[in-house]
């Protein structure tokens, strides 16, 4: 049966994604890939290093439960939890997240997920329930590709230093996304016992928390030994908002950057120039992939080698991720 699937190599800019269907004829249904997938398991894993991801499309995928099966012959019992995870999104049940419940009407720049934290999944997997009626796109950039198209004293920076990341939460949603939510808990003790496992520096003030952590700018893959671009300096940076939310935010912590909801540095704590960080985000967006969902559609990237973002959209959209 596994001889019955396809792979074909398909390419946008600089990124590459391995595209896996059924063949002309051939079964069509969650158990021929499931099948497949324990045939192939290291050939998966092997054109995952080379390209960065994996597109599997055309096998009925039609529910969550189907998805956790993939994910769960990929993956095994291993899954990643999203604790302390910036976006807001909700779990769904063990290792399944909605995607981001960022405004649809807003673009999400390119990063790598978790990038900021002392752990990171090795990979993130996308299902497609229902698409976009337009847009909605997800972005796909190589970071490999990316380190040779940046300025090279601008990587040299990111690689000596890394990048030092703040947070400011309040215990409900104010501005941003709030600790309780961040961390799925209201207990206090286990946040700052969470923090102290992870080097994060924590303090409270009243009902908020501050947080800071340091996170690499440039890594080797634990793999392939290829150096890659991983930080999420951009995203984390208040430049990267909407024109109109950057400057009211201006107006209220220009005085105090700790209060930002989000703001990244060097990490020898010197200010990113808000110009290197929009050719940063330019350089990206000008050699990404943009992957058209189709409904049942599933993406398996190796999220060291390859930075996700996300086209505005209009309609229904509900994409769901896990990571392991």
């Amino acid at each position: 049966m596994s001889n019955e699937i396809q792979i074909q190599g398909i390419t946008q800019g600089d990124m590459s994604l391995t595209l896996i269907t059924p063949g002309k004829g051939a079964p069509a249904g969650l158990d021929s890939l499931l099948t497949y997938m324990d045939d192939k398991r290291d050939l998966l894993k092997e054109l995952l290093h080379i390209q960065g991801g994996l597109l599997l499309r055309g096998f009925d995928i039609q529910r969550n439960e189907d998805f956790q099966s993939v994910r769960d012959r990929f993956a095994g019992l291993s899954n990643f939890s999203y604790r302390d995870g910036n976006s807001p999104r909700t779990k769904l049940s063990a290792g399944i997240y909605t995607s981001t419940e960022y405004p649809k009407e807003y673009r999400i720049t390119l990063h790598n997920e978790l990038s900021y934290s002392s752990k990171w999944p090795a990979y993130i997997l996308f299902y497609c329930h229902i698409p976009a009626v337009e847009g909605g796109e997800t972005t796909l950039a190589d970071g490999r590709k990316l380190l040779q198209r940046l300025d090279a004293s601008l990587v040299n920076k990111f690689r000596e230093f890394g990048v030092r990341y703040t947070r400011f939460m309040n215990g409900n949603a104010a501005i941003g996304k709030s600790w309780v939510s961040t961390f799925e808990t209201s207990d206090r003790d286990s946040i700052e016992n969470y923090c102290r496992e992870n080097d994060i520096e924590f303090r409270w003030e009243k009902d908020a928390l501050y947080l800071a952590q340091m996170g690499p700018g440039v890594v080797r893959h634990p793999l392939t030994g290829e150096e890659v671009w991983f930080n999420q300096a951009n995203q984390f940076h208040p430049s990267s908002l909407p024109e109109e939310e950057y400057k009211g935010l201006q107006l209220l912590f220009s005085q105090k950057k700790c209060r930002y909801p989000h703001y990244a540095y060097y990490g020898n704590g010197e200010e990113i120039s808000e110009e290197d960080l929009k050719k940063i985000t330019e350089i990206q967006e000008s050699q990404a992939f943009k992957l058209k969902w189709h409904k049942g559609d599933i993406a398996i990237l190796d999220n060291v080698l390859t930075a996700h973002g996300r086209m505005p959209f209009k309609g229904e959209r509900k994409i769901y991720v896990s990571m392991c």
